[in-house]
């Protein structure tokens, strides 16, 4: 087995796929038309390009502008990689059209939860890939005061009466996408999309004690449904709603 690889999202110009490399598996030099952000998860590769050589050993993220000529080398243990490809016609994607760089992922925060969300699919999932790309360029937690148009925009995102996409707040502020996202994880440590389900969460955890049914509160919380709302509380909790419902009732 030299690759296996399973596409997890497709949609508007965006591609992720998460792809096992096996052991030692050599990639001869070759280009793609689209920009791809690549998340080293585990394992390690090595990457050249005109000359030079990247290589990663530790959870990285790599760029790689539409075009670029490049050969990769992965590990002795291989290699998981999840790559987001991005079509260079969309507008955002001139953020991303930029230098070949591998560099270590953003120190504290992790891409797994995007990525939990990105392979849920459903109304999170293009959301969090653009969480997922904007944290690839995140450098340091901003410490200075909070923007008026990004503190609207986290109102929003907790507001359960406003359904409006991220990349609809960010056209409505005058922001690209992804400076929205850089932004909003900088000043708040968490990226905008799963602090909208961390709402959702939270609002559904009100309504289950309240004595809601899981359906109900699924539905008041604005999850796709039940077993979406399962997940999302015991990724975030330890806890399934079930046995979150049993703790208030002995309390």
């Amino acid at each position: 087995m030299t690759k296996r690889q399973r596409r997890v999202f497709e949609g508007n110009g965006l591609a992720v796929q998460l792809t096992y490399y096996g052991p030692a598996t050599q990639m001869a030099p070759h280009s793609h038309d689209y920009h791809q952000v690549s998340f080293l998860l585990a394992g390690a590769i090595a990457e050249r390009h005109g000359g030079r050589e990247r290589v990663a050993d530790q959870p990285s993220v790599g760029v790689k502008p539409a075009g670029l000529d490049h050969g990769n080398g992965y590990g002795r243990d291989g290699a998981l990689i999840l790559a987001v490809n991005l079509d260079p016609g969309r507008a955002e994607a001139s953020a991303f059209g930029g230098d070949w760089d591998w560099s270590p992922g953003s120190a504290g925060v992790s891409p797994v939860p995007l990525i939990a969300l990105i392979r849920d699919g459903g109304r999170d999932a293009e959301a969090a890939v653009w969480d997922l790309l904007a944290l690839s360029q995140r450098r340091h937690r901003n410490h200075g005061p909070v923007p008026g148009w990004l503190d609207r925009v986290r109102d929003r995102l907790g507001d359960p009466d406003d359904d409006a996409g991220i990349a609809e707040m960010a056209r409505e502020a005058d922001i690209h996408r992804v400076h929205l996202s850089r932004c909003f994880t900088g000043h708040f440590s968490i990226p905008p999309s799963l602090y909208r389900v961390r709402c959702r969460v939270a609002r559904a955890m009100g309504a289950i004690a309240r004595g809601a049914s899981l359906s109900a509160a699924a539905a008041e919380a604005g999850f796709a449904d039940q077993a979406h709302l399962s997940r999302q509380i015991k990724r975030e909790t330890g806890y399934t709603p079930s046995r979150f419902r049993d703790l208030l009732a002995a309390a």
